[in-house]
C-alpha cells in the first residue's frame, strides 16, 4: 500500500521542522529574534541554546544596558512601574544577584543610588529561553516580563523615581519591625 499513512518518524520529523520553523518566524517560545540580533548575539547559537535548555550569553552595551537592582526592591520597582503604566520592557530575576532592567545605552550611567549596579559595554548576561517565566526557572533566572517582538527598554527616569521610592517605602516597612 503506497497511500498508507506515513511512519512515526515522519510525524516526529514533521513536529521539529514546525517548531524549529516557528522558533525562526518569532512564535511564543522565540519573540525576540530581533532582541537578539540587535544586541550583538549570535542568533543560531542563542536559539541552540535555548532549545538545548542552556541559558543564552548576551553581550550588554550594544542594544541595552542593564541596571541590577536587590531582589526585594527590585520586584517592588515592576509592581511602582506597573502602576505609573511606565514602559518595562524585559526584566531578568538571577536569584541571588537581583532584578535585571533593560534600559537604553548609557541611559543609567549616572545612577547614584545605594545597591544599584550599571551593567554595559563589555559585560554579558546569561539569559533563559523567553518562555521561562516566573514562577519557572532556569538555573536561578526568570524573566519576570519576558522580551517581545517589540523593542522596548524601561524609562531609565522612572525606572530611576520607581527605586529611590522602593527604597524609602521598604526602609520604612523595615524600620517599623
Amino acid at each position: 500500500m503506497s497511500d498508507s499513512a506515513p511512519p512515526t518518524r515522519a510525524v516526529g520529523d514533521h513536529i521539529r521542522r514546525a517548531n524549529i520553523a516557528d522558533a525562526a518566524s518569532g512564535f511564543d517560545a522565540y519573540p525576540a529574534v530581533d532582541w537578539v540580533r540587535a544586541c550583538g548575539a549570535d542568533v543560531g547559537e542563542t536559539l541552540r541554546a535555548w532549545q538545548s535548555g542552556q541559558l543564552a550569553e548576551l553581550p550588554i552595551g550594544r542594544a541595552w544596558d542593564v541596571v541590577r537592582l536587590p531582589c526585594q526592591e527590585g520586584w517592588e520597582v515592576v509592581r511602582h512601574m506597573d502602576t505609573i503604566e511606565s514602559p518595562l520592557g524585559p526584566v531578568l530575576l538571577h536569584t541571588p544577584m537581583g532584578v535585571h532592567f533593560f534600559v537604553a545605552v548609557d541611559a543609567a550611567n549616572d545612577w547614584d543610588l545605594p545597591n544599584a549596579s550599571v551593567l554595559g559595554p563589555g559585560e554579558v548576561l546569561l539569559v533563559p529561553n523567553p518562555s521561562v517565566v516566573a514562577p519557572h526557572t532556569q538555573d536561578s533566572r526568570t524573566w519576570i516580563v519576558a522580551p517581545r517582538i517589540e523593542p522596548r527598554l524601561a524609562d531609565a527616569a522612572d525606572l530611576y523615581g520607581a527605586y529611590a521610592s522602593a527604597i524609602a517605602v521598604m526602609g520604612s516597612s523595615r524600620g517599623t519591625r
